[in-house]
């Protein structure tokens, strides 16, 4: 099986489950794991070289959804050797490397930003939320996540790496308190907490 096979079935895992991250400020951030996201969280929308990401990623050019994007890689047409081919594989290598089912289900994220403030770095995030973890070498992985008001839901916007604290400097900061994630039937299948 190809590796970009293996990170679909690893997210798969999860679509359909809930996971509930409760801050040391009272606030609950709950949201579902949907299938159509993992292209864009593992950072294929960068891949612009590839035309079937041009096609999604530019309506302009095609009409292509999320869901074809998928059904390509659950059917090898679109492979981890294709992706590392592209010539903005260097964009997204950490991203992709890190992505992984343990980096989206453990305690991991042990800092959540509140109200992300995107102005600050001038950046297109549109998460209201980010969670992060600095690693051993004083990097970061994060999780950025959008609250819908209008459906009171949330969902993963973006999975990223970076070698700075450029998303976290100046943001209002809250430890993350504890995680559950259950499944469609309300299983518990992860719980963790401080």
């Amino acid at each position: 099986m190809n590796g970009l096979l293996e990170k679909y079935h690893e997210y798969y895992r999860l679509v359909g489950c809930r996971a509930e991250y409760e801050l040391e400020d009272g606030t609950i951030i709950e949201l579902k794991y949907e299938q159509n996201g993992f292209a864009h969280l593992i950072g294929m929308h960068k891949l612009k070289d590839i035309h079937l990401i041009q096609l999604w990623q530019d309506s302009s050019v095609g009409n292509v959804r999320a869901k074809e994007v998928i059904r390509n890689i659950k059917n090898e047409k679109l492979t981890e050797r294709e992706v590392m081919n592209s010539k903005f594989f260097p964009v997204i290598k950490d991203r992709y490397d890190r992505f992984s089912y343990d980096n989206l289900t453990t305690l991991n994220y042990t800092d959540a930003i509140v109200n992300f403030d995107a102005n600050m770095i001038g950046s297109k995030i549109k998460s209201n939320y980010i969670l992060f973890e600095e690693t051993t070498k004083g990097e970061y992985n994060h999780m950025g996540i959008v609250y819908k008001p209008d459906v009171e839901e949330a969902y993963i916007e973006t999975f990223f790496y970076e070698s700075k604290d450029t998303y976290i400097k100046g943001q209002k900061v809250v430890k993350v308190k504890s995680l559950r994630i259950v499944d469609a039937c309300g299983r518990i299948i992860v719980e963790d907490s401080f």
